[in-house]
């Protein structure tokens, strides 16, 4: 059943911006009180005129609460909103100085502002902030319409019910005097300033405006394209053929030792194609449980990778990794030698990371390669949030940088180039070789831990909150594990004393556990905020089930410690039994990883529902005057604008510019208050 046709109650559940849920009025507790009274007259139909008094008494003391609460919310925001206005240089709404025409719409010339010189970085960013305040100006219009409509609506239902007009007397003394309705204008007008700005801004481009200020779907509208699903399906399908030819193949144990070797080099990517897999499944559950995950890793509302995109691209690289395996099992299908069929499915994700094109979502790609070159430079600049998630994700995938290492000491110590086509084409290692490549398995995994400390002692910087260094002081304990697995290990291949061996191994257990205690009590407690109240779970909870929980809460404890134990076996390099134990715990530390986002930004998004914040925060302050006509006219001759300015300058300098605006205002009507039930009585 469509919105149109559902009752207001859930129409108002439906409709309402999440991170705002609890600024909303609450109409179902209203409705349960005329509901549980109008059944109380109906079976006390001769003491219910006692009641009346009462019930008027307690049902409009809860519309004053309500209004009241929703009032000091739409004032905050629409000051908020004015303030922000201001430090763009738009006007305010004081009436001083409007930038009206003379048939009463905004013109370009009719409004001027001014900055001082920017680059086009700043600019950028100056239009996200603008496009992102455009967005709050579309929440905040739908906030006032819906809250106003509860008020008319169940305060009519309460006159119907008791015939009587004491709501109709409410909503005049209180409702369309209130500021929730005396200011029902001024979010369009401040929309209309925000779009003669962008518009400026554009050098008068109105499509290139109109792109900026786009409204996004909501998520329940959010549907996939018939042609993304049918690619989908495809590559599943070829997927799952060519992992039974693999199958089939891999049956026969007496024709792998050959090629153990290579095909061990695909153990990394083979983590990275399931990450991608599981968090498109993560992103779909957090769709499905309105959890703003666009917000919380600040991405661009408008355009961005859903998680069918996710899919595509890990069914993709899926197909293409089986591929290379056959290629690898079955040599003589191909002229190319078997060697390098490792080599070219990897330089085919490094092409894929790195196309400078802007094809194969070249957005996304800038997007993540600028998150990891701020994680790297941690220590030197902010930390925000999808930073620190990237380096969390890194943590678990220490073997995918493990398994790239391999590659690269693989062909160019292992192999011969030149002897391609030998029989036998492995050298032996050399005992001097076998030692650095210990040190450097010991750097590798301490390096994903050392991100996140270098993060934690910069938000400590940043802040001055002693939890970030109780944080860092969490990722220190891995390097304790690591370092005292990488001892016993030497020990061990060197044939010391068992003394030595015991003590290595004895000093290496009591790190595992103490670092695996801290990490599992951090992670219940801080990341997902569980083990706060008197029970294990906290008090508001967005997934529909308890069991779920309890059961991420049992498998993260239990996935830490296999988590800890891969750490010591992924060093073990001359044991078989401890590289097959490690090849089989390495996917799981990524389902745990997994698992830990979806708890994890359901509570970052309880932080923003109680911070109220529905929007990207964009801090751009500029100080209000005039705009250099040398600006203007020097963004109006962009290359990329060159051709459309001959056309567009003249209509843009003399006609009025909120015309081609009134699609995105009705657009925001049609996306953020959908039409009701035609049955139901509409409010003036």
């Amino acid at each position: 059943m469509s919105v149109a046709h559902l009752h207001f109650s859930e129409h108002l559940t439906a409709q309402m911006i999440p991170e705002w849920k609890k600024k909303y009025i609450s109409y179902e507790a209203l409705n349960s009180i005329l509901r549980e009274n109008t059944q109380d007259r109906l079976y006390n139909h001769h003491s219910h005129r006692k009641q009346v008094r009462t019930l008027r008494e307690e049902f409009f003391k809860r519309c004053d609460t309500e209004l009241m609460k929703v009032n000091q919310f739409y004032s905050e925001k629409f000051k908020e909103a004015n303030r922000r206005l201001a430090s763009f240089g738009i006007i305010a709404l004081d009436g001083s100085e409007q930038g009206l025409g003379g048939d009463g719409n905004i013109t370009v010339h009719s409004m001027s502002y001014r900055f001082p010189h920017r680059t086009k970085t700043e600019l950028n960013k100056l239009k996200m902030a603008v496009g992102e305040l455009y967005l709050s100006l579309v929440f905040l219009h739908s906030f006032q319409e819906l809250n106003y409509k509860g008020f008319y609506k169940i305060t009519k239902k309460y006159d119907a019910n008791f015939v009587c007009e004491h709501g109709l007397q409410w909503r005049t003394e209180r409702l369309d005097t209130s500021f929730l309705n005396t200011e029902r204008t001024s979010c369009e007008q401040m929309m209309l300033r925000l779009e003669t700005f962008m518009l400026q801004l554009e050098g008068g481009n109105k499509q290139k405006a109109m792109r900026r200020l786009e409204l996004p779907l909501r998520r329940m509208e959010q549907t996939a394209g018939q042609w993304i699903t049918f690619r989908i399906g495809v590559t599943c399908g070829l997927v799952i053929a060519l992992l039974s030819l693999i199958a089939f193949k891999v049956w026969d144990e007496s024709h792998l030792e050959r090629v153990k070797s290579l095909l061990q080099l695909y153990r990394g990517s083979f983590l990275l194609i399931e990450f991608l897999v599981l968090l498109g499944l993560s992103m779909c559950c957090w769709k499905r449980s309105g959890i703003n995950h666009i917000l919380i890793f600040e991405l661009d509302p408008r355009h961005h990778l859903s998680h069918q995109h996710l899919f595509e691209v890990a069914g993709f690289l899926a197909v293409c990794w089986c591929a290379s395996v056959l290629a690898c099992l079955y040599p003589t299908l191909l002229p190319v030698p078997q060697q390098l069929h490792p080599l070219f499915f990897h330089g085919l994700l490094l092409v894929l990371l790195l196309n400078p094109t802007s094809t194969c979502h070249a957005r996304s790609r800038h997007w993540i390669l600028t998150l990891m070159w701020k994680v790297l430079t941690a220590p030197f600049q902010p930390v925000s949030f999808a930073e620190c998630w990237l380096a969390d994700q890194l943590n678990s995938l220490s073997p995918f940088i493990l398994s790239l290492w391999d590659t690269v000491c693989f062909y160019t110590t292992l192999i011969s180039l030149k002897d391609l086509q030998a029989p036998s084409f492995l050298h032996k290692e050399t005992p001097n070789w076998e030692r650095q490549s210990n040190v450097v398995t010991c750097l590798i995994q301490c390096f994903p831990p050392w991100l996140r400390f270098t993060q934690c002692l910069r938000c400590f910087w940043d802040s001055g909150h002693t939890i970030h260094l109780l944080n860092a002081g969490k990722y220190s304990t891995v390097f304790l594990m690591v370092t005292f697995a990488g001892l016993y290990n030497l020990a061990r291949e060197r044939a010391a004393l068992a003394v030595e061996v015991g003590v290595y191994l004895y000093l290496w257990a009591v790190a595992t556990c103490m670092s695996v205690l801290v990490t599992v009590g951090w992670d219940l407690r801080m990341d997902w905020g569980m083990l706060q109240g008197n029970g294990l779970l906290r008090e508001e909870l967005v997934y529909t089930r308890e069991v779920y929980y309890y059961t991420a809460m049992l498998a993260d404890v239990l996935l830490r410690i296999s988590w800890a134990i891969n750490i010591l076996l992924a060093q073990m390099k001359d044991s078989a039994a401890a590289a097959t134990a490690s090849a089989i715990l390495a996917p799981l530390e990524v389902l745990r990883r997994s698992m830990w986002n979806l708890f994890r930004l359901e509570n970052e998004h309880l932080k923003n529902c109680e911070q109220c914040r529905a929007v990207r925060d964009f801090d751009f302050p500029l100080a209000p005057a005039n705009l250099p006509k040398q600006i203007f006219q020097n963004k109006r001759l962009d290359q990329d604008e060159l051709d459309n300015s001959k056309h567009n300058t003249s209509a843009s300098l003399h006609k009025p510019t909120c015309l081609p605006f009134r699609y995105l205002r009705s657009r925001a009507e049609e996306t953020y208050l959908p039409t009701e039930n035609p049955e139901q009585e509409e409010c003036p």
